[in-house]
């Protein structure tokens, strides 16, 4: 009889040694009862799971078309700063217009005048066909994708060269003009061959 109690002990202890150990293993959120509940006390939401990173290297997981979107944003970054490089020679080159005022490179009083609003836009129609060829080699070395909006700034710059050429034209006239009027002027002033001065 000794060996059946000590077999029978030993099989309910066996079993609920058994019953017991998943209860153990088990995290105090996910088990069935909690005692905390019990007592009043107001349940909190469960706990998202953590988010483990591991030491893969990523760079071996990338494919060819993550590589091309890379390289497609490092043109895209290239081509901003370009382009803002662009603008700030654009607003350095052009000078300051005053309001109200007439435009400074227009209507000469004198020659000297003409002279130097002449060099001014010669100076101008230099730096301008200078960014214009920038733009040409730019073209040239462009992408497809970015090749619409380059052409479309040198068509805008060939335009504006055009536009100096032409102030530049209108300057000369009317430097001409102040030089014939100069020289009518001169020769109306001075007295005529065989007349009387008045003294």
């Amino acid at each position: 009889m000794k060996k059946q109690f000590y077999l029978s002990a030993a099989f309910v202890t066996l079993a609920l040694a058994a019953s017991g150990s998943p209860l153990r293993a088990q995290d105090s959120s996910q088990m069935a009862y909690a005692p905390e509940a019990s007592a009043g006390a107001p349940k909190a939401a469960p706990k998202k799971p953590h988010k483990v990173w591991t030491d893969d290297d990523v760079t071996l997981v990338r494919t060819d078309a993550d590589k091309f979107l890379d390289q497609k944003e490092a043109a895209a970054k290239a081509a901003a700063a370009t382009t803002t490089a662009v603008a700030k020679q654009e607003k350095s080159s052009k000078p300051q217009e005053h309001v109200g005022a007439p435009p400074v490179l227009s209507n000469p009083k004198s020659v000297d005048d003409a002279d130097r609003m002449v060099a001014w836009e010669d100076r101008d129609l230099a730096a301008q066909q200078e960014f214009v060829d920038k733009l040409r080699t730019q073209l040239q070395q462009a992408s497809p994708e970015d090749r619409d909006r380059i052409q479309k700034q040198l068509d805008e710059r060939l335009k504006i060269v055009e536009e100096v050429k032409k102030e530049r034209d209108s300057l000369l006239t009317q430097k001409t003009t102040i030089e014939k009027k100069a020289a009518a002027n001169a020769s109306t002033d001075a007295p005529a061959a065989g007349t009387p001065v008045a003294q």
